[in-house]
């Protein structure tokens, strides 16, 4: 599917959406990739060319104070696609030369520029000494000319234990895995992503709600959604580009997640009952009045403005990146909250959430400096950088030591404890189901097409 808005939020699905992923652990126990997911790539495609995902500016933040610099050192070039993390990339770079002599040069062509930039280096054979993959779509020609690293064996010598468990597993290639990538590891995150739902606790109030009694099923979110309504506030709303994970979030309350896998590689129907009842709470949805922009044809930095700038959504279901954006664009407003998405009333498993990695380093194979890339990679995954990250940006760290609950902010803290609820796949969804989920329910919003004809375009989009 091609899209000339493609997001960040996109562009992270692709990410999500490939590797297996187990358990994770809790929170507090053990805690710690920008959007939906588009088409794979086929595996002997030159680098995609496709738009990144676009990051917001983070709110800066001072950098922890550190030792006196050390002469005499490499020099690194980091290839950096996020805006919102470049004064947190460039705050820890001034830290590492000071800490271990290294001059580290972060280049951030920016998020649509960056997939061209990275294409031109691999063709001219100057790649950077570390860089940020993208999606498993668009890094599989890398992968398999030999441009990444594979960091599996050392995370294996003990590296892991930056990264809650689980984490690791949602880059990882397994023999035979549909990207043709030869197994292995080949980026190491230092953000972990989760959905959830934002709500503006002024706004409930104002409906009669108690804004400190989140929805325990989704009847009472949509009866949140009703109340809203009544007032004339936005009540609820889901960007175009997460149709199809809200989707798969609320069918996971009957599906397991072999099945949810099964579904998007056309080994399981998406006519299966837990589907349909997935599609039937848009039409519920659509029934009640209660979706913000109607057709959910809006993207996510839309949503973000309405949501924060204007508030005049009440319920926004989103990821743990548009934090970020009110630190940024809205900066007093911090009243707001965020809960998860409830089980559904008639559900035969415990529900779970779209999510997975985010930010991450990629080290050059091929570079003159390998080792010297490798050892600025694990230190930005060091408990330390990840806290830097946590405050600057704001993110949810992958680094389980990182997460002080004195530190984390409430709403990032809500975000940080779904990370064992996500539901875990292996397969990524192809561009054709992406947009039959986009589409269809569109059509059901506008009453053109019935859930029935939904699930038919979806069973014809497993086999294109």
């Amino acid at each position: 599917m091609k899209d000339s808005r493609l997001s960040r939020r996109r562009l992270l699905g692709r990410a999500l959406g490939v590797a297996a992923l187990p358990a994770l652990a809790s929170l507090v126990a053990a805690c710690g990739s920008p959007t939906p997911a588009a088409p794979a790539a086929k595996t002997d495609a030159k680098p995609a060319e496709s738009k990144p995902a676009e990051t917001r500016p983070a709110a800066p933040a001072a950098a922890a104070p550190a030792a006196p610099a050390k002469a005499g050192g490499a020099e690194l070039v980091y290839l950096n696609q996020s805006r919102g993390q470049l004064k947190a990339m460039e705050a820890l770079a001034e830290r590492y030369q000071q800490q271990t002599g290294t001059k580290v040069t972060i280049d951030s062509p920016g998020p649509t520029d960056y997939p061209q930039k990275l294409q031109a280096a691999a063709n001219a054979g100057n790649m950077p000494d570390a860089y940020y993959a993208i999606g498993a779509a668009d890094m599989a020609p890398y992968y398999k000319a030999g441009w990444a690293l594979n960091l599996k064996p050392e995370l294996d010598k003990g590296w892991n234990k930056n990264f809650a468990s689980g984490l690791l597993d949602f880059v990882e290639f397994k023999d035979g895995n549909p990207a043709g990538i030869p197994p292995g590891i080949y980026s190491a995150a230092w953000e972990a992503v989760t959905y959830g739902t934002l709500y503006n606790p002024a706004l409930l109030e104002k409906a009669g709600l108690d804004p400190k009694k989140a929805p325990e099923t989704t009847t009472e979110l949509l009866d949140m959604a009703k109340a809203l309504k009544a007032k004339n506030i936005g009540p609820i709303v889901v960007p175009n580009t997460n149709i199809q994970w809200f989707t798969e979030s609320l069918a996971s309350n009957w599906l397991k997640d072999e099945e949810i896998d099964a579904a998007r590689g056309g080994k399981g129907s998406y006519k299966a009952d837990a589907w349909k009842n997935a599609l039937q709470y848009f039409v519920d949805l659509r029934d009640a009045d209660v979706i913000f922009n109607k057709t959910l044809n809006q993207p996510t930095p839309e949503l973000e403005k309405s949501f924060f700038n204007v508030q005049e959504i009440g319920l926004f279901w989103t990821g743990v990146f548009s934090i970020p954006v009110q630190v940024t664009t809205a900066p007093d407003f911090t009243a707001y909250s965020a809960f998860p998405l409830p089980k559904m009333p008639n559900g035969t498993t415990a529900p779970r959430t779209y999510g997975g990695t985010g930010k991450n380093g990629v080290v050059n194979a091929k570079g003159p400096k390998v080792d010297e890339s490798l050892k600025y990679v694990k230190w930005l995954t060091e408990k330390e950088q990840e806290v830097t990250f946590m405050e600057m940006v704001p993110l949810v760290p992958t680094n389980p030591a990182a997460l002080d609950p004195a530190k984390i902010s409430p709403q990032l803290a809500t975000f940080a404890g779904l990370i064992d609820k996500v539901y875990k796949v292996t397969t990524p969804m192809k561009g054709p189901i992406v947009e039959a989920f986009m589409k269809g329910v569109q059509g059901m919003l506008l009453k053109e097409k019935t859930v029935d004809q939904v699930l038919d375009d979806l069973d014809k989009a497993q086999k294109e």
